[in-house]
């Protein structure tokens, strides 16, 4: 009898750890989908002007300075900004669609913390910083082959583009 009431215990246990773990994927699935949907629809970045992460740091723009690009909407500290995006905006945007660089690095889009970032050369960066951890910190632990996570990211990013 015993025997009996271990096994379904473990058994009982052992389900509730698949529930909770579904439920927690579900969670995750349903923000990622909610940022995918923002990124779509909404407002980039949760409003930070991408221009001013070049400028020494991340500043929340405006609607009052606001411009779409391709379907995605761009919030600018000022009229000036948004000029300067305008000119050259592939070299403001942020890279993988504004997803995190280093879950990129498995083809992940994964949410940004968008205080998170890195600039490499001209380059815009951003990662996710939250209850599963720092990625920025993972990807700085990684520094000796930036260039290569680079690339390797960029590989990913690809297969989303197609």
């Amino acid at each position: 009898m015993m025997k009996i009431l271990s096994t379904c215990l473990l058994c009982l246990l052992a389900a509730s750890s698949a529930f909770a773990a579904s439920a927690l994927q579900h969670e995750v699935s349903a923000a990622v989908r909610a940022h995918e949907f923002s990124l779509k629809k909404g407002v980039i970045l949760e409003g930070y002007d991408v221009v001013s992460y070049q400028q020494g740091g991340p500043q929340q723009g405006s609607q009052a300075h606001q411009v779409e690009y391709k379907g995605v909407v761009y919030y600018f500290v000022n009229d000036a900004n948004r000029s300067v995006f305008l000119a050259k905006p592939e070299r403001y945007e942020p890279l993988y669609g504004g997803w995190c660089a280093y879950a990129m690095l498995e083809g992940e889009k994964t949410k940004v913390n968008p205080e998170s970032y890195k600039v490499v050369g001209d380059r815009l960066l951003l990662f996710y910083d939250g209850i599963w951890g720092d990625t920025k910190k993972l990807w700085n632990e990684m520094l000796e082959v930036e260039s290569k996570l680079i690339d390797q990211a960029d590989a990913a990013w690809e297969k989303h583009l197609d």
